[in-house]
């Protein structure tokens, strides 16, 4: 087996200054909120986002395998995998223990007690959600037994969550991270543009998905991406299923996906609408609003703007009062970044502030003739993945702003 990481043996990886900037960061919250050691416990949620502070202080993780680390106020850096020793994206570190899957308690206690903690204080990552990390996980996401363990084995220890520390250290990002996240973005879009290409009458949707995994992993994209998928009949689509089914395309149809381009690990998106044969003209003027609900929160974004600020200035209605477009935002980085804005809108959310170097996704989406404020969903998505900077927000792909038609 390999003993020495090499760069012909590689995945995406950062640099070494990369790395002493994220834990010299790291390190001063830490110091900050009176953390002496944070552990991150395997989780593999979501499509693997719940190894994203793992990820983060290391860039293990390939292929969902569990990660563990241990990462102190001084010292140096373990982390566990189910095999030990050099793996791809293992350039910051050389202790990279062995560890049986399952076990991310017992493994993290036994390193606790060879560097002597006892009365210090723990900071579990993923234990708690925050409005900056574990996003979508509000009860938190960490193994309540391996918590227990921990718990057991340092009585005198103080427990906290370390979420708040990994959720702000990784909301502003780096060039470095901004430029994965723009890699992740070309990937994305050339497999738009694959969809574009093979998606047609009578052609099977499990079809089209295998080109989009296909471009990927030609493209050096990591394993495994998301593309949320919505498809069906103008007006009656299937809800977003993330997955193909085994139908055929009709005219008629609408397909909608969310399209994860990641590169290192570093998760970029858009949002694309295609309609297969001509569009309904009901689908061209949602997406319209959806275009236009995402220019205007693109024209809001800059440091200081709140989130409740761009909750408003991305509300659009049109078609004669039969539509309206609304926001949908979050962060994007190694996982559940934040702020997340769905369907849960807290006075605490909106007050969240953009700053300089944050890395989200703006996906607005139309809706038209229903009863209530929603209607019937799913005419016209648009987004894309941009970074909040100085004098305002920079896109990070370069594809049309447009309905695609299949034809």
């Amino acid at each position: 087996m390999a003993d020495v990481w090499t760069p012909e043996w590689s995945n995406a990886v950062f640099s070494t200054q990369e790395r002493d900037r994220r834990w010299k960061r790291v390190r001063e919250l830490m110091a900050r909120d009176g953390i002496d050691v944070l552990v991150c416990m395997p989780c593999t949620n979501n499509h693997n986002r719940g190894a994203a502070d793992a990820r983060y202080l290391t860039q293990l993780g390939e292929n969902s395998d569990e990660s563990s680390v241990v990462f102190p106020l001084e010292g140096d850096v373990t982390a566990w995998h189910s095999r030990g020793g050099v793996w791809p994206s293992s350039n910051w570190l050389t202790d990279i223990r062995p560890a049986p899957r399952g076990t991310g308690g017992r493994t993290i206690a036994d390193r606790l007690k060879e560097m002597g903690v006892e009365r210090q204080t723990i900071g579990i990552c993923g234990l708690t959600s925050s409005l900056l990390g574990h996003v979508r996980e509000l009860e938190g996401e960490v193994n309540w037994q391996s918590v227990e363990i921990v718990k057991r084995e340092f009585p005198n220890a103080r427990i906290v969550s370390g979420t708040d520390v990994l959720g702000e250290a990784r909301f502003q990002k780096s060039e470095e991270e901004v430029e994965f996240i723009r890699k992740g973005v070309h990937i994305a879009e050339k497999t738009i543009q694959k969809v574009a290409e093979v998606a047609r009458d009578g052609v099977a949707e499990r079809h089209v998905f295998a080109h989009m995994n296909f471009v990927s992993a030609e493209l050096g994209g990591s394993f495994q991406p998301m593309f949320g998928w919505i498809s069906g009949p103008l007006g009656n689509t299937y809800h977003r299923v993330e997955q193909p089914s085994f139908r055929n395309f009709h005219n008629g149809d609408v397909l909608s996906i969310e399209f994860e381009g990641i590169w290192g690990g570093y998760i970029a998106q858009l949002d694309q609408t295609f309609s297969i044969g001509p569009a309904h003209q009901d689908l061209k003027d949602g997406t319209k609003l959806a275009i236009e609900a995402y220019d205007r929160a693109f024209a809001a974004m800059r440091p200081g703007v709140t989130v409740g600020e761009l909750i408003d200035a991305a509300e659009v209605r049109g078609m004669g009062g039969r539509g309206k477009a609304s926001l949908t935002m979050h962060g994007r980085g190694t996982g559940d970044d934040g702020p997340l804005v769905t369907s849960r809108i807290t006075p605490e959310l909106r007050a969240v502030e953009m700053k300089e170097g944050c890395c989200m996704i703006i996906k607005p989406s139309a809706s038209v003739d229903g009863k209530s404020d929603y209607g019937k969903s799913d005419y016209g998505h648009w987004g894309e993945s941009l970074v909040v900077r100085a004098k305002g927000a920079e896109r990070l792909g370069t594809r049309a702003q447009a309905l695609i038609e299949c034809v």
